[in-house]
């Protein structure tokens, strides 16, 4: 693994220009006041590394921002990534690009669950997936996540398979693959008995992998690629990004991927030839540029992350013992109980109205989320200290 000290060119560097950010109209940084610390948005603060940086300038150089030809090369990168992180060689040929991994789920939810057919969520889930059944027309069907103060949160998939005994019009699970907002990183156990429940009960699963890199080494499970399990390729369409490891959201460009060419022709075929476009040329470049050279900073983002997600961990456990805290297998996101913190019904809202922090509501996340809020720690310990150092006197019984 590569530390953050190490000085090649990929070397992974904490260091943020806070300033920078507010400047450019980030999101993250421009949403509240300027004396706001946002820890909302699941978006790390950190810069990409200077593989990106330097296929951005070269197609700049060039001044050549027309039509491109670049979709065989974005395939080519994700399948050499998968191989060499996971284990997993996807075939190059049936992967294509999309805009972004919310335009691949929504496109391929819509594609194999019709109009009024099930569609199986997994909460408290990330927020912006409950808007996709209501907008869609779909039935919104639930497989909440348990609870259990030794294991923290997690899914039985004997839960689901009374699920879709009980319902089955359910059509498709959306599969979120490491867990947002909880950071559960699923075994291939269960991700098999998934498989196996995928078949027997005729659903199929739309698995969301953009957080797949960033696992920490003392997870329960490593992550491994849904479509890694011998019988997916019927039954499940993965989509994913280097967006959230190497911070390129606002650059456009995801990819769907498929393990059989029926399943990637139905989905393709569903919607108009013309209706979800292609990914853009400066995303593509940023995204071959990251998948082919960014592995030893990926490394570093994880070591350091590992790093914050202690400090947090200790700091909550020292200084606001109420806070119930799991640490999660994965991403940079903390999923806090704070109902025992009197902090009312709205306790994001009361937090950022007292301490000046910016969090994400829990009951944004659906069922399982009174109570709770999401904390982004992707950021420098000095600004994590700044956050904690706020919100510790009012988490406080």
């Amino acid at each position: 693994m590569t530390g953050t000290g190490d000085l090649h060119p990929d070397a992974f560097d904490p260091s943020v220009d806070i300033g920078r950010k507010r400047g450019n109209r980030n999101a993250k940084w421009s949403k509240y006041a300027a004396d706001t610390l946002p820890a909302w948005v699941a978006e790390h603060d950190f810069r990409p590394p200077p593989v990106v940086l330097d296929a951005m300038r070269a197609t700049i150089d060039r001044g050549d921002f027309g039509y491109h030809d670049l979709e065989d090369d974005v395939g080519a990168a994700f399948a050499q990534w998968a191989a060499e992180r996971y284990g997993w060689s996807p075939d190059p040929g049936f992967v294509h690009t999309c805009v972004d991994v919310l335009q691949g789920v929504t496109a391929a939810i819509t594609a194999l669950a019709g109009p009024g057919e099930g569609v199986i969520l997994t909460p408290p889930i990330y927020h912006i997936f409950l808007q996709i059944c209501p907008t869609a027309r779909r039935r919104q069907l639930e497989w909440p996540m348990r609870y259990d103060p030794s294991r923290g949160w997690h899914l039985d998939p004997d839960d689901l398979e009374a699920l879709v005994q009980r319902e089955p019009g359910a059509r498709v699970l959306l599969w979120c693959h490491p867990h947002n907002p909880t950071g559960w990183v699923a075994s291939a156990e269960v991700l098999a008995r998934i498989v196996e429940l995928a078949h027997a009960y005729d659903f199929y699963v739309v698995s969301d992998e953009i957080h797949a890199d960033l696992v920490y080494p003392d997870s329960a499970a490593p992550f491994t690629p849904i479509l890694a399990i011998p019988g997916a390729a019927e039954r499940v369409v993965t989509i994913t990004s280097p967006a959230k490891t190497f911070a390129l959201s606002g650059l456009r460009c995801a990819v769907m991927a498929y393990g059989d060419r029926d399943l990637r022709r139905r989905v393709r075929q569903a919607h108009p030839p013309l209706l979800l476009g292609h990914a853009a040329r400066t995303g593509i470049d940023a995204s071959v540029a990251a998948w082919r050279h960014g592995a030893a900073w990926a490394d570093g983002l994880v070591a350091y992350l590992n790093e914050l997600r202690d400090h947090l961990s200790a700091r909550l456990s020292a200084e606001a013992p109420e806070v119930v805290f799991h640490r999660p297998d994965s991403t940079f996101l903390a999923w806090l109980d704070v109902s025992a913190c009197g902090l009312g019904e709205a306790p994001a809202s009361r937090l950022l109205h007292d301490a000046g922090v910016a969090l994400s509501e829990g009951t944004e996340f659906g069922t399982n989320g009174d109570g709770h809020l999401r904390l982004n720690f992707g950021t420098p310990m000095t600004v994590l200290d700044g956050v904690l150092d706020r919100l510790v006197p009012c988490l406080r019984a």
